[in-house]
């Protein structure tokens, strides 16, 4: 059997395969019985139209003959029998065509005979019309009337040949047609003697055609007695032996013996009422032949029809039969196994995903082992009985709760390695807060500038440390906040995620909403989240990442914005799908831990985080927080406007500013501008100046240093900002190309042959790293984080 054909079309198969070929052999019997029956009612057909052809026939060969008596005497008694014939033959007229309207011939002859037959019948009324006024010769009206009743006669000797009639029924459709046909030779043997004209010498062609009818219906009656019943032969002979046709044999006899060249001295009035009278018996007999071939064919027609009847009846019983039988045995295996597929689908989509779900919650396991877990789990499928269904139901209870085993199994790894994470990470919270403080001790002692730098950054590797320790809570389970009291201004909260990244001096604050705060419980959870956001945007991407907070009625918005080679659709969507939802602890996890964090983070306080294609290029990280995480900032104007100025905009006199009691709260790294003895101004470095650096040289002196290269670009600057010297007299100003450029200020607008506008694409470039990655592993150096597109994991 084909594989994925469901399993009642294999039962529907099985019982199909004999039921098709029990109904093949069977339709083909009825087929042949119904056509046999159609057949027989085909034939019944034709042999009712044959009889009325006959009794036509003969109705036509009694007019002809008194047409003729009417052409060749002057009686009165002539034309009235020729009008009577006349009546009856139109009566026969009408039964025939009735009958051959009903009739629908196949055979092509037959149908052209019919058609021919047709034709002649409405000729009839313009020779009836022609004899009343005896505008016609005897002979060519008894010729009109020959060719008729020989297409009659001739139709009635088709019937056994066309109707296909069994042997049973054949010998009596041909013995009444041979009937019909002797009839005719009586007509034509009293229209001969009339045409020789009874009183007259009889001429050698009247006499020899005399004798042809009478031999013609010699032969007839011989054909007839041989092909016919006893039954019929003793009727036709006693057709025969009455009064009237014992003086019509006499007659005959008599003319007979007449030869050419002798008078032929016969009445023809007494001629004409014998033959009419033996015409007339015979033709009686022929309609009782007619009659029983119609009810013989009729009894067959019935008979097959009754038989056709039967064995459809049988075939659609046993059909009904077997289809019973299959869905009486098929109905319960199909019915438990339908039970099987519903529960294992209910496992699959409801059932085993919530028992994983709870898992999740580690108290649920409580001191059980993943086995008593299992155990304690209630069985999908209600086995009863003992048959194959109720083994696959065991079956399937033991592969779920195998299933549940491993999943609790799972679970309680998962808690293991949190557990270790968790452990890993207050251990190393544990030592950057050393290291912390080890770093202040130095800075408050410090006062050579470039030395105070190097603690800066220290100072701000150890933040970037503390944030790995923070991730690592996360995927641990547990939150990385501390115990705060009060809401934090949105302002402080943006800053503070800055200040956590290594590249915060390429964070531009673009447009802060004022006046919101976010709820205590989880300042630190959310700035750890747009940490990471803003880390992955600085990493691969252009100089400049912009965020945005713009409060709507309900939610509050964030867009963290750059301007890099963008990213795969492909990729953004796999990383969209794993933001929307809690990601599992797995190998991706930790090759992508930032945005693991991220989702764990955004699924656990209802944070919606979504990557968007940036315009016209880059990536756009939207954070949409509800309005259920923010309260209102209580603080007055003043302190407002001075938490959300933006660091460019700070006058270059400005050596300090307030730090938000956020920023004393996190692992920031200070500013350099402020003085190191008040930690209460502690702020995160934007960016440093040489005014900044003379500042502060000049409170803390200290012994020069050598040279710093970027002096070259300030000294080149205040060359350029000196006035141009004026041109000679009569000559106009010569410009010097490049000689006003500052070191590092030329932008060129293309880079090696490519602009600055042309799109870049994330694909590409991806694996352009990729392969420089590659190369510098295989050459033994350890390979570059190459980014997938502008926003790689952190």
């Amino acid at each position: 059997m084909a594989v994925g054909v469901r399993i009642t079309k294999k039962i529907g198969l099985l019982v199909a395969v004999p039921l098709v070929a029990a109904i093949s052999f069977a339709a083909l019997a009825a087929s042949i019985t119904g056509g046999q029956a159609l057949q027989a009612d085909y034939l019944r057909g034709l042999v009712d139209t044959s009889g009325a052809a006959g009794k036509l026939a003969g109705d036509l060969s009694a007019e002809r003959a008194s047409a003729v008596s009417t052409l060749t005497s002057d009686s009165s008694k002539a034309s009235q029998s020729f009008a009577k014939n006349i009546r009856e033959s139109d009566e026969s007229v009408e039964e025939y065509k009735k009958l051959r309207a009903e009739l629908d011939p196949e055979a092509e002859s037959t149908e052209k005979l019919l058609t021919r037959i047709d034709t002649q019948l409405e000729r009839l009324d313009s020779v009836r019309e022609s004899v009343g006024t005896k505008r016609q010769t005897a002979s060519s009206v008894a010729f009109v009337y020959r060719i008729v009743i020989a297409d009659l006669l001739a139709y009635r000797d088709s019937v056994t040949q066309v109707g296909e009639a069994p042997a049973e029924v054949a010998d009596e459709l041909r013995a009444g047609s041979t009937l019909s046909r002797a009839i005719e030779f009586v007509g034509l043997q009293e229209v001969a003697v009339l045409r020789a004209g009874p009183g007259k010498t009889l001429t050698p062609s009247d006499a020899e055609e005399i004798a042809a009818t009478r031999l013609g219906f010699d032969d007839a009656m011989l054909t007839f007695d041989r092909l016919t019943t006893t039954e019929w032969q003793t009727l036709v002979e006693r057709a025969q032996i009455d009064e009237q046709g014992v003086a019509a044999t006499k007659l005959e006899r008599d003319i007979a013996r007449i030869h050419h060249g002798e008078k032929l001295d016969v009445d023809p009035g007494k001629w004409t009422d014998l033959m009419d009278s033996r015409a007339s018996a015979l033709l009686k007999v022929e309609e009782e032949i007619d009659q029983d071939n119609s009810e013989a064919v009729t009894a067959l027609r019935d008979a097959q029809v009754w038989v056709t009847i039967i064995e459809t009846v049988a075939v659609t019983l046993a059909v009904i039969a077997a289809i019973i039988l299959a869905l009486w045995l098929g109905r319960p295996v199909v019915r438990g196994l339908r039970k099987l597929r519903d529960a294992a689908h209910l496992v699959a989509s409801k059932e085993l995903p919530d028992a994983v779900a709870r898992l999740d919650d580690h108290e649920i396991l409580g001191e059980l082992t993943p086995e008593q877990f299992a155990d304690a789990m209630d069985p999908p499928v209600k086995v009863s009985g003992k048959d194959e269904l109720a083994e696959v139901g065991s079956a399937f209870n033991e592969v779920h709760r195998e299933a549940v085993r491993v999943a609790a199994q799972q679970a309680l790894l998962r808690l293991h390695i949190g557990s270790i994470f968790v452990n890993l990470a207050r251990r190393g919270h544990a030592l950057t807060g050393r290291l912390t403080a080890e770093i202040d001790n130095a800075e408050s002692r410090e006062l050579d500038p470039e030395r105070l730098e190097r603690l800066f950054t220290l100072d701000h590797l150890v933040t970037l440390l503390g944030r790995s320790n923070d991730s690592l809570l996360v995927l641990g389970g547990t939150s990385p906040a501390k115990v705060r009291m009060a809401d934090e201004p949105l302002g402080d909260v943006l800053t503070a995620s800055q200040s956590q990244i290594e590249q915060y001096t390429r964070i531009r604050m673009a447009s802060i909403d004022t006046g919101l705060a976010v709820r205590a419980a989880i300042v630190d959870d959310v700035v750890k989240l747009l940490a990471e956001l803003m880390d992955n945007a600085t990493r691969y991407s252009q100089p400049e990442v912009v965020v945005d907070a713009r409060a709507l009625a309900d939610r509050l918005i964030i867009q963290i914005s750059d301007s890099g080679i963008g990213m795969e659709p492909a990729k953004m969507d796999s990383i969209n799908a794993r933001l929307a939802t809690k990601p599992p602890l797995d190998l991706e996890a930790v090759r992508s831990m930032g945005l693991t964090v991220v989702g764990h983070i955004a699924s656990r306080l209802g944070i919606s985080v979504q990557l968007r294609v940036g315009h016209p290029r880059g990536t756009i990280a939207e954070v949409t927080m509800p309005a259920a995480l923010l309260t209102a900032d209580t603080r007055d104007s003043t302190e407002v406007a001075e938490a959300t100025r933006r660091p460019a905009e700070r006058r270059p006199e400005q050596t300090s500013r307030p730090v938000p009691r956020l920023f004393r709260d996190a692992n920031t790294m200070p500013s350099r501008n402020t003085p190191v003895a008040d930690d209460s101004a502690l702020v995160p470095v934007v960016h440093f100046d040489k005014a900044h650096l003379m500042e502060s040289t000049r409170e803390h002196p200290v012994v020069p240093k050598p040279r710093n290269p970027f002096d070259d670009g300030w000294r080149a600057a205040e060359e350029a900002s000196k006035p141009m010297s004026p041109p000679a007299e009569g000559q106009l100003p010569r410009r010097t190309p490049g000689n006003r450029l500052v070191p590092g200020g030329e932008v060129p607008d293309t880079i090696e042959g490519v602009t600055a506008q042309d799109h870049r694409d994330p694909a590409a470039i991806s694996a352009t790293y990729a392969a420089y990655a590659r190369g510098r592993s295989n050459s033994g150096v350890s390979p570059l984080n190459t980014p997938s597109g502008s926003r790689s994991a952190s």
